[in-house]
């Protein structure tokens, strides 16, 4: 992976009413100090799904938080 890169993950799930949300969350490993290394991490998009939450409408929302960000040009695959 090169500087800059971004990884990302993306989680789904339906709460008990029957509402969908989508979360995408980005990951990146830390030095804070020579050897000292930790993994950061932070909440990049969240979105209730008002569809069909298929793989093609969970792609479009990724895609669409990935513009909204200006980092599509950052994520493989993207």
């Amino acid at each position: 992976m090169d500087i800059g890169d971004i990884s990302l993950t993306c989680d789904m799930w339906q709460a008990s009413n029957a509402d969908a949300y989508f979360v995408v969350t980005d990951h990146w490993i830390k030095e804070y100090e020579p050897g000292a290394w930790e993994l950061e991490s932070a909440v990049l998009g969240f979105m209730q799904m008002n569809n069909s939450h298929n793989g093609l409408r969970l792609g479009q929302a990724l895609f669409k938080i990935c513009e909204r960000l200006c980092i599509s040009h950052k994520v493989d695959g993207v």
